[in-house]
């Protein structure tokens, strides 16, 4: 229990970090592009999406992947829209209170999910304005890799 209390800590510290400067249709696509070469040459099986306020701006799929994980996707970031985190910091939010959104919440399980694999895009002086999720292994893997990957191009945005 306690390892998941500090891991939802460093979670909602790094979430600070998600925020850009503007987030247009066009960043929001390279961002995705970004996303989906990494993963590519990481050879990592991900589909990959980027919204900016519900509207999906980027959408591709890797080999491995089926319509399942596009399932897994509308979940996860409709998950994001609403509580405003990450997807996995709902999963260990739940799993520390033991109970879960369903419950919890009252949403339907096959329009909302509590794994990892999603998280909040911010703009300065305007709060959350979309999304960057991916779906294809493990939710920790997926909120790993789509943190790292998110971080990444924002350091690179603003060099």
């Amino acid at each position: 229990m306690e390892e998941k209390k500090a891991l939802l800590k460093e979670i909602e510290e790094r979430r600070k970090g998600w925020t850009v400067s503007s987030f247009t249709n066009a960043e929001a696509f390279d961002l995705g592009n970004y996303i989906y070469r990494k993963a590519l040459s990481e050879g990592n099986p991900f589909v990959v999406s980027v919204t900016r306020n519900r509207q999906r701006l980027f959408y591709a799929a890797c080999e491995g992947t089926s319509y399942e994980n596009d399932h897994w996707i509308m979940r996860k970031e409709n998950s994001v829209y609403f509580f405003r985190k990450s997807s996995y910091e709902m999963n260990l939010s739940m799993a520390i209170r033991d109970t879960n959104i369903w419950d919890r919440y009252g949403l339907p399980r096959d329009q909302y999910v509590q794994a990892g694999g999603c998280i909040p895009i911010s703009a300065e002086g305007f709060g959350m304005i979309g999304t960057a999720a991916v779906s294809g292994m493990s939710q920790a893997e997926d909120h790993a890799f789509v943190t790292e990957a998110v971080e990444e191009w924002i350091k690179e945005k603003t060099r």
